[in-house]
């Protein structure tokens, strides 16, 4: 079976008028599956449905998307990745929406490939991006198909460094190109607002839902370059890698790996 099911089918091609393709029209979501089961898939689903309805997309019930998961990682034991993007679908050229259009859903499935330990264990450099995170009030935390900052953002990324944190219009720390960012300070745990960029990940959800528990209060802030450098400790984290603790950033130096493990016990805990 090919890696991939194209509105529920791996026979059929996508339709070179989507307007994902013409326009970054749709959204998506990154998650694993593990022994063919989708891992936070309640938060996924709930993330997913809030991308659309920001877009005006009509999400196809949670039901055809399980099917389609069951189908494709059916009898697959151990690790994988996989991709839900949902277009708004295919139409003529120009931006206006057909009122009888439907939207196509695409679910990619990938190898898992583990950091290596070390990086658990002793942290990772990030740096900081000269490419900065575009302001769209409306899409505001949503994670549609438009990724060319992110794109451009990684592809400058040293290689002595690990991700690199992208700044907003306003010179707040946003997120990484591929991580949402925390910041520790005492028992508070600092997040960048998302009103108007960034992306509002699950990750990030599941930390706002259950930080009181580990004995940590949640706070949006914007944060700047300077203020993020005095934090006690800094977690980058995604649906993919889980929580990674921050050992450097230019000249400042971290040691503590406390945060980081209690999130990743904490990612293994939910289902």
């Amino acid at each position: 079976m090919k890696d991939f099911l194209i509105n529920g089918s791996n026979t059929s091609g996508l339709d070179p008028f989507d307007r994902g393709l013409a326009y970054g029209d749709g959204v998506f979501r990154t998650f694993k599956v593990i022994d063919g089961k989708p891992l936070h898939w309640d938060y996924h689903f709930q993330t997913l449905s809030y991308d659309c309805e920001k877009l005006g997309i009509k999400l196809p019930n949670e039901a055809l998307l399980l099917d389609d998961i069951k189908v494709l990682f059916t009898r697959m034991s151990g690790t994988f990745i996989a991709k839900w993007i949902i277009t708004r679908g295919s139409s003529d050229r120009g931006y206006a929406i057909p009122k009888d259009i439907k939207p196509n859903r695409i679910l990619l499935k990938n190898k898992f490939t583990p950091l290596p330990e070390s990086l658990y264990l002793k942290g990772v450099n990030l740096e900081f991006s000269a490419k900065k995170s575009s302001s769209l009030l409306q899409l505001g935390a949503t994670k549609h198909l438009n990724r060319l900052e992110n794109v451009l953002a990684k592809q400058a990324v040293a290689s002595s460094s690990f991700d690199a944190i992208m700044f907003d219009e306003n010179n707040h720390v946003n997120e990484c190109t591929s991580h949402s960012i925390l910041a520790l300070f005492g028992k508070h745990i600092h997040m960048p607002k998302h009103n108007h960029a960034g992306v509002s990940g699950v990750s990030r959800q599941i930390v706002v839902d259950h930080a009181q528990s580990l004995g940590y209060a949640i706070t949006e802030s914007n944060l700047s370059k300077n203020q993020l450098l005095k934090a006690n400790e800094i977690v980058i984290i995604n649906s993919v890698n889980g929580a990674l603790p921050v050992k450097q950033i230019k000249n400042k130096k971290w040691n503590s790996l406390n945060l980081a493990y209690e999130l990743n016990q904490l990612f293994k805990k939910i289902k």
